[in-house]
């Protein structure tokens, strides 16, 4: 079916209620999801529309309330009944084994076998090859896990799920992790999908993405739907649904009054692995009250620069200076202690401890 029209189904959610102690999490939800159709959940943060696909995916068993496939009541005990029926699910944070390959990490689960039953390795590169053909994929099937970019990883979690014949595919905050480049690609493999008759649920709080590639928007705030949307309705009024109250789309920004020295990097080199240069005598400095902003192509040099100013790297070469005082070889507890504040890129994996 990867290369043909899928055969679609209509998934209907009725009453769908989800507490977590004394928190409701989802309150009495119904929706509707078209065959062949771009179903956009708009919500803010904690609103409740990941704990919504979770009970869609098996994850969660909902308090109240019925799930219906074509008409018909289905109870899902795990995601393994939900995959047997059709439903697909890409989760914000990737469910993916890093030191696996892209054909283990698609076969996982579902391994093809062979004669005697043996798992056959090829047959998983092969369902890796026929999608990324289709979609314009550029995906290796021995490439490992680990050693991909996050756009890459993500079309791997589509791959997986279009092989087990995802009739409805959820997409979790999709965009979260992906550049503009990435998130324009995105909604073209979401649109040919949908035009070959796989129903999309596409979870996001992103105006301009919704209005680009929803058919259908469906506004959840604190766990109720709240209303329905057009994608021609304009970002101020998806904004207001969304948050409960009028959104200004603009900021008001005051023209900067930097004064006095906050961060100055003074020709600062560092060396990577046979000695090639990560950061290649940088130099700027940024005034108190300024905002200085970094660009580039993920691998340029931005998360060294990062790790240099917090203390996770010593320069080779150069001086780093916050106010007065000499950064340049402070570890991590000086640099915090001296008035540096770091958000890291990956917080699943450098920002905080998910067990905690």
């Amino acid at each position: 079916h990867l290369l043909g029209k899928v055969e679609g189904m209509k998934l209907e959610l009725r009453g769908i209620t989800k507490r977590f102690g004394p928190l409701t999490a989802n309150d009495s939800i119904d929706l509707t999801i078209e065959e062949g159709q771009i179903h956009a959940l708009l919500g803010e943060n904690g609103a409740g529309k990941s704990t919504l696909m979770n009970v869609l995916y098996g994850m969660h068993a909902p308090d109240e309330g019925q799930i219906l496939i074509d008409g018909t009541p289905v109870t899902f005990k795990g995601p393994g009944d939900a995959v047997a029926a059709g439903i697909g699910m890409v989760h914000q944070h990737f469910m993916l084994i890093p030191v696996f390959t892209v054909a283990e990490s698609i076969a996982l689960g579902f391994e093809p076998t062979g004669p005697a039953g043996i798992i056959s390795r090829e047959r998983a590169r092969g369902t890796v090859r026929e999608v990324s053909a289709r979609f314009g994929f550029d995906l290796d099937p021995d490439a490992l896990i680990e050693d991909l970019p996050v756009g890459a990883q993500q079309r791997v979690e589509i791959v997986k799920a279009l092989s087990r014949e995802a009739k409805v595919l959820i997409l979790d905050e999709p965009t979260a992790v992906l550049t503009p480049q990435e998130t324009d690609e995105l909604m073209t493999i979401m649109r040919q999908l949908a035009d070959a008759g796989t129903s999309i649920v596409f979870i996001t709080h992103k105006l301009r993405e919704i209005r680009a590639v929803a058919d259908k928007i469906t506004v959840i705030r604190r766990g109720r739907v709240v209303g329905h949307a057009s994608p021609t309705d304009s970002e101020a009024s998806l904004a207001t649904q969304m948050v409960g109250r009028e959104v200004l789309m603009r900021v008001k920004k005051d023209p900067a009054k930097p004064e006095g020295s906050g961060l100055a990097f003074e020709d600062v080199s560092l060396l990577g692995s046979g000695g090639i240069p990560l950061l290649d005598h940088v130099s700027f400095d940024v005034r108190k009250g300024e905002i200085l902003a970094v660009a580039g192509v993920q691998g340029n040099g931005q998360t060294e620069l990062a790790e240099v100013i917090l203390g996770l790297r010593t320069p080779d070469s150069g001086q780093i200076r916050l106010g007065d005082a000499d950064v340049t070889r402070a570890n991590p507890r000086e640099s915090l202690d001296a008035g540096v504040g770091f958000i890291p890129e990956d917080r699943s994996t450098d920002g905080i401890i998910a067990s905690f």
